[in-house]
């Protein structure tokens, strides 16, 4: 699947309680039919900053196109901007030759494979690291919050 990156700016969206959330439209060359349109959803919480939360959806919803859900590390997401990383239900990698980065995401079936432009994911980055910079989010109460999450998956 390749992503259509066609609104200008960077679509990020940043809340008042400092949740940062990324839109991306897949494009699917046509398979998911008229009117549908699946969505990757890169979202961050200022409360659980080690996280970032992938969601996988279609719009309309419907049984034949892929979805689901995925945690990632914050510092994953950043290493797969300039190199490889994960080898769990999420992978990571850069395309260099084309200034992407591809998500490899394990779920029932094939895995979900996507490409987002590497200025999308950076700039992501760039507005959790506004709210939490990279490094401050050490704390036990934060890795705690993340092992519970990871564990209920």
């Amino acid at each position: 699947m390749h992503p259509d990156d066609g609104a200008a700016g960077d679509g990020v969206a940043v809340a008042r309680d400092g949740e940062v959330t990324l839109d991306v439209v897949i494009e699917d060359e046509g398979h998911s039919g008229r009117g549908r349109l699946t969505v990757l959803r890169f979202s961050w919480r200022p409360d659980d900053p080690l996280a970032v939360d992938l969601l996988l959806s279609a719009q309309p919803d419907h049984p034949a196109l892929p979805r689901g859900s995925w945690i990632v590390l914050r510092d994953f997401l950043r290493y797969g901007l300039s190199e490889a990383t994960g080898d769990g239900s999420v992978r990571i990698r850069p395309d260099a030759l084309r200034d992407r980065v591809w998500f490899e995401l394990e779920r029932f079936g094939r895995p979900a494979c996507m490409s987002v432009a590497r200025g999308r994911v950076q700039s992501f980055l760039d507005r959790t690291d506004e709210q939490v910079p990279c490094g401050g989010e050490r704390s036990d109460a934060a890795i705690e919050d993340l092992l519970n999450r990871l564990l209920q998956r």
